[in-house]
């Protein structure tokens, strides 16, 4: 056989094997998840904010499997880009979405937690009463120093 031949079968068989290798197709990813966004216009407890809170960060942890999901299948396509920007422009959309509802548990936590420091401390104010400054007694008072003050200290004397 010639170096030609051989050089021709080479270049055949692997151009076979690119073409075989581009006419795979990859297997189709369910991209259509549906996310569970909790459902609640307002949060009246702590134990709803609580449970708003977990079902954010499940619906996050869904929202970020369907994007990388969808990032993968757009690495397949000839728009990469395009793909790509529309895959992250759903997922901010979604994470705004979810991020409303975040915010709305945090918000009542945090009032609930002030609401509970404030008890606490008025609870403590009245277990001891701060003195009357009205009622002081006047032994208490410091008095004022009868004495002029001393010349060293003041230079312009």
């Amino acid at each position: 056989m010639t170096w030609f031949n051989l050089i021709k079968t080479f270049a055949v068989t692997v151009l076979v094997a690119l073409c075989s290798a581009c006419a795979t197709s990859p297997a189709e990813v369910n991209t259509d998840v549906v996310i569970n966004f909790p459902k609640t216009d307002t949060v009246t407890s702590v134990e709803q904010a609580d449970t708003v809170l977990e079902a954010v960060s499940l619906s996050k942890a869904q929202i970020d499997w369907r994007y990388k999901q969808k990032e993968q299948i757009c690495y397949t396509r000839f728009f990469v880009n395009h793909c790509l920007l529309s895959a992250k422009n759903e997922k901010r959309v979604d994470l705004a979405q979810v991020k409303k509802m975040e915010v709305e548990a945090n918000r009542f936590k945090r009032k609930d937690n002030v609401e509970q420091m404030d008890r606490a401390l008025a609870e403590k104010n009245l277990a001891n009463p701060l003195p009357d400054p009205d009622k002081s007694p006047e032994s208490d008072a410091v008095p004022a120093p009868d004495t002029p003050p001393d010349s060293r200290l003041n230079p312009k004397q």
